[in-house]
């Protein structure tokens, strides 16, 4: 694949520890359930959402309800499998972008690698050509298993099973990492909507929680994901960091306080 021009936009330039700007998101993935909470809560905290979607229509349906108080929100077609110009044009003109996107069963044996490998490798360079000033990705536990020593765990061996999915997501980390952009990597523990999993955030720095029943915690509410998605496109120590999150029960810590790992 081909990136885009290394030269930097003036919106790249900027200091990378200070905090991003952030009027306007664009969301991939914008009708997946975690996806369509990130766009309500981004809407919730009065910022413009562009929400990506490969069908419009239905996006419009999946996303009516959200906050009528909230700001407002633009659906446009979009597919990370897109070639980059194409997906530059529907990222638009916002300040940052956030990767809800996920592979989702089809008789496509490649499905896997063109979402979560080179679909994400796509965002990265459209992203960049757009100027964005910050990037979210959703990632999972797990995916830098062999390099740890956890190449042996069941919850590894499980979910990389279908397609290699891991794998794949690993790899596309590991593009956006050496992209130039203002990244934050944000890997989470198995996604449910029980409110039960949906205090306590528990953050760890990366490599260090791998789905094992002896740590605080392996399943995390996909409201409280939304919302350190979205708390990384405002906090300056989210810039160029991994983090692994899980919800361990009780009190959520600080805000301020969730990326200071």
């Amino acid at each position: 694949m081909s990136s885009v021009a290394e030269e930097s936009t003036p919106k790249q330039r900027e200091d990378e520890t200070a905090t991003c700007q952030v009027k306007r998101v664009f969301v991939a993935g914008s009708t997946g359930q975690s996806g369509q909470r990130i766009v309500r809560q981004l809407q919730q905290r009065g910022i413009q959402v562009r929400a990506g979607a490969r069908n419009v229509k239905k996006a419009n349906q999946i996303l009516s309800n959200a906050a009528e108080d909230g700001a407002g929100l633009e659906v446009v077609q979009a597919d990370v499998t897109w070639d980059m110009e194409r997906l530059r044009q529907a990222i638009g003109d916002v300040d940052a972008v956030v990767c809800a996107t996920g592979f989702r069963p089809s008789p496509d044996i490649n499905g896997v690698f063109k979402v979560e490998n080179l679909g994400t490798k796509n965002l990265v360079d459209a992203s960049k050509a757009a100027g964005v000033c910050k990037f979210v990705l959703i990632s999972s536990l797990l995916t830098n298993a062999p390099l740890v020593g956890q190449k042996d765990n069941p919850n590894y061996k499980f979910l990389n099973y279908f397609g290699g999915v891991l794998d794949q997501k690993k790899e596309a980390e590991d593009y956006l990492r050496a992209s130039g952009l203002n990244y934050t990597i944000v890997r989470a523990g198995g996604l449910t909507n029980d409110p039960s999993y949906s205090s306590g955030l528990f953050v760890s720095p990366e490599d260090t929680l791998f789905g094992l029943e002896q740590e605080p915690g392996r399943e995390i509410c996909r409201d409280l994901l939304a919302s350190i998605c979205i708390e990384a496109l405002f906090q300056s120590k989210a810039t160029n960091k991994v983090v692994e999150v899980v919800a361990a029960g009780g009190a959520d810590p600080p805000k301020h306080k969730w990326f200071d790992v």
